[in-house]
Formats: C-alpha cells, sequence, structure tokens
C-alpha cells in the first residue's frame, strides 16, 4: 500500500507516472475537520485527473450522536457542490465499511483525516489505515492532517436503550425467576439442590437478550437471593457471605452483561442494515426515475413525491424560471406561504443555504427550504414541511436528504445544459439550407 502522511499535491504528481486511477474515495465522518479533508480531496482529484466519491460508513453507534449525522449531511451536500458523487452505507465498524466499499468500487486513492493534537483520534485514523492496508493491498492512502479536530462525544442526555429502566420489563425478569424456581422444587424431589444453580442461567439470558441490562441484572439477583433462600438448606435462610453466593452472583452478573451488550450490538446493527437495504433500494429508485425524465415538470413531479413517500413531509419544489421563483411541482397540493416562509426561500436562494425550520437562519418559518446547488448556480429550491409544525428532517433522516438533494441537483443541471445545447443549435430551415 503506498502511504502519504501529509497527503500533499506533491503526492500527486508522483503518481501521474502510473496509469489513470479510476477514482478517488474520500472518508467522511462529520466532525469539524470534514470541510477542510472535502477540499482538499477535491484538489488531489484535479490534480490527478480522476473522478472522486465522498463516502460515509454508518455505523450503530452513530444514531445516538445527532451532531455527528447532522455534520455528515452537511459534508455530504458540500462534496456534491464540489462536484464529488456521494455514497453511504451501514456497517459494524468504519474500517470494515471502507474495505468493503473499495473492493466494490475498485478506487486507487483513499483520503482520510488525523488530528494533530488529539492523541485518540490520531490513534484511530491508524486503526483505519491499518484494516485497509489488510483488506486492500494496491490502494494510495492520502491521511490529510486536521489541526484540533475532535471525535464527537455521545451526549449523556441522551442514555443507551439497553440502560434504559422499564418496570414492566423488571416485573417480567421477577416473573421468569419465580417461574425457574416453581421448576427447581419440583425437580428438588428427584435431584440434588446443588445442581439446580444452573437452571437459573435461562431467565438471566432471556431478560438481557430480550430486554437489556437491567432486567437482566434484575434476574441475576433475585436468582441468588430465591437459590440461597428456598433451596440451599438450611431452608428459607440466607447467608449472603456464603462462597457459593457470590461465585453464583458472580457468575450471573458477568452472564448478564455479556449477553446484554452481546444483544444490542446485534440488534442495532441488524436495524441499521435493514433501514439502509430499505433507503438504498428507494434511492436507486429515485434517480432510476429521474434518468427517464425528460422535462422540468415530470422531474419536479419525481422529486415530490418520493420526498414525500420517502420523508412524509409536505413538498414543493419551486424552479428559477426568467429570474424569478415559479412552483414546479408539490406535493400534496401547495398553498401561498406567509411572509416569513417568503423570506426563508428568498435567503435560501440568494445564499445558497438552508433556512426555515429546523435550521440557524429564520428558523421560526414553518417551512424548511433546501437550494439545488449545481455547477451552472442554483437551479431550484426545494421546501418541506411537516402538519405538526415539528422539524421535517430529523437527524436520522438528514444522510437521506443529503443524497435526495444531490440527485435532484444533478438532475436539473442535465435538463438546464440540455436547453443550452438546444438554444444553440440553429433552427432546422437554416440547416436544410
Amino acid at each position: 500500500m503506498k502511504t502519504g502522511p501529509n497527503s500533499s499535491l506533491s503526492a500527486a504528481a508522483s503518481h501521474r507516472s502510473r496509469p489513470a486511477a479510476s477514482h478517488l474515495v474520500v472518508a467522511v465522518s462529520g466532525g469539524r475537520e470534514t470541510a477542510g479533508l472535502l477540499d482538499h480531496a477535491e484538489r488531489l482529484a484535479t490534480a490527478l485527473g480522476i473522478g472522486w466519491e465522498a463516502l460515509h460508513v454508518e455505523t450503530p453507534e452513530q444514531e445516538h450522536d445527532p451532531d455527528r449525522v447532522r455534520g455528515v449531511a452537511e459534508a455530504l451536500s458540500r462534496a456534491a457542490a464540489l462536484g464529488a458523487s456521494i455514497a453511504t452505507i451501514a456497517a459494524a465498524t468504519v474500517g470494515d465499511g471502507l474495505s468493503a466499499h473499495l473492493r466494490s468500487s475498485r478506487a486507487d486513492h483513499l483520503v482520510i483525516g488525523a488530528a494533530r493534537s488529539d492523541g485518540s483520534w490520531r490513534r484511530s485514523s491508524d486503526k483505519l489505515a491499518a484494516t485497509v492496508s489488510r483488506d486492500i493491498a494496491d490502494i494510495a492512502l492520502h491521511i490529510y492532517p486536521t489541526a484540533g479536530a475532535k471525535p464527537a462525544r455521545r451526549s449523556l442526555a441522551a442514555p443507551s436503550p439497553a440502560l434504559t429502566v422499564c418496570p414492566r420489563h423488571v416485573a417480567l425478569a421477577s416473573l421468569a425467576v419465580a417461574a425457574t424456581l416453581l421448576i427447581a422444587e419440583g425437580l428438588q424431589l428427584w435431584m440434588s439442590s446443588r445442581s439446580l444453580d444452573l437452571l437459573f442461567l435461562f431467565p438471566v439470558i432471556a431478560m438481557s437478550a430480550r430486554y437489556g441490562f437491567i432486567p437482566g441484572l434484575t434476574a441475576a439477583f433475585l436468582s441468588v437471593l430465591c437459590y440461597n433462600f428456598f433451596l440451599l438448606r438450611p431452608a428459607f435462610s440466607f447467608d449472603p457471605a456464603a462462597p457459593q453466593n457470590v461465585v453464583m452472583g458472580v457468575v450471573l452478573a458477568v452472564v448478564s452483561v455479556y449477553t446484554g451488550v452481546m444483544t444490542h450490538r446485534l440488534r442495532s446493527r441488524l436495524v441499521l442494515s435493514d433501514r439502509s437495504a430499505q433507503e438504498n433500494a428507494s434511492l436507486a429508485a429515485f434517480a432510476q426515475r429521474l434518468t427517464g425524465d425528460a422535462s422540468w415538470e415530470a422531474t419536479a413531479a419525481t422529486v415530490c413525491e418520493h420526498v414525500h413517500r420517502l420523508l412524509n413531509v409536505h413538498t414543493v419544489l419551486l424552479r428559477e424560471v426568467g429570474g424569478e421563483l415559479e412552483v414546479a411541482a408539490a406535493a400534496p397540493a401547495f398553498e401561498e406561504i406567509g411572509p416569513v416562509d417568503r423570506a426563508a426561500l428568498d435567503w435560501a436562494w440568494q445564499h445558497g443555504t438552508a433556512t426555515g425550520a429546523g435550521t440557524a437562519t429564520l428558523a421560526s418559518a414553518n417551512w424548511q427550504f433546501q437550494p439545488l446547488k449545481t455547477s451552472l448556480g442554483i437551479l431550484a429550491v426545494l421546501g418541506l414541511a411537516r402538519a405538526d409544525g415539528r422539524d421535517p428532517t430529523p437527524p436520522h433522516q438528514q444522510l437521506m436528504l443529503s443524497t435526495i438533494l444531490a440527485q435532484a441537483a444533478l438532475a436539473h443541471e442535465r435538463l438546464r445544459l440540455e436547453d443550452d445545447m438546444k438554444a444553440s443549435r440553429p433552427p432546422a430551415d437554416e440547416q436544410r439550407d
């Protein structure tokens, strides 16, 4: 594997003697360093004379960090505006996702970021580079140094679902231990009570796997209490310092924690994979429809229809005609907007930034407006709103929205170029002459 510690443009010159590369992939994390990383990747791809792609690997841990998700959506939108293709994939780890994508896309260059000042973040990039080099033998790795970038931390206000206490689940754990105790009391008539402690593994494992840590640990505590109080001789007495109680309690607690951790990880990965598969299928169908649309009206209708269905929001698309914005399509029917929404729409069109509900600009508006940025300028603005007034694009939907915006912008750019080509052609009469 070829590496470039500083990933400078001189490294690009050293690769010009090689055959032309297929394309370059830049790994997007959504942190504060991403803007500089994308600018560098764009310059590197230009120097190499190849296309480039911004890739985000979505992992189960990311869903607990809304700020990171929002940063990724903004980064992918910026990459699309710079001319990159964008992609998101789901994987257990970033390294596994990158390796799988690089194998399927046959990219020759990979750009990742690493902070100078944060040792843990540097070790993370080193581990990522080691994973890629282990799986992909022939790839040029460019590590872009970023100053002071730090990985986002999970908010303490949003605890993991596995740590959430539910009285119903605790009650079910208690019932499961009580049922196991009844079975053990019956079996005690035919076998020694010292071999019945294994029965209490079943409620502990079942509760940890189904409901998480707290019910599992509850089942472990009640199992030790019931086994010692009802089954050991002398009956109806409890000795917390007995070695057998200590060993049984430690074993059941370890089994409960391990089962809960593994089950939570597997369940998170399964949910993420299912959601990613559904979103990818929907986006593929959306891209196919856009490719077949040959008019402004059909393209606008396709965009509004798919955004309305995928994100469950009211949608309107306004495109530029003669220097003014006109409604091209809406789903459902579009009504006249108020003065605050009109101001948000004008700001999005003139400045090329998202405005309205859920953004930092004119947040009091009912609608959120997303400009469709292209190399030819802003050709249209997409409006989103919810009937209940909530943020139309919560964090978990922003990645999908950024992909939709990029595809819609490319479709509008294609239509504008086709119109320019038609306008530049001489009339049919002049061609015959």
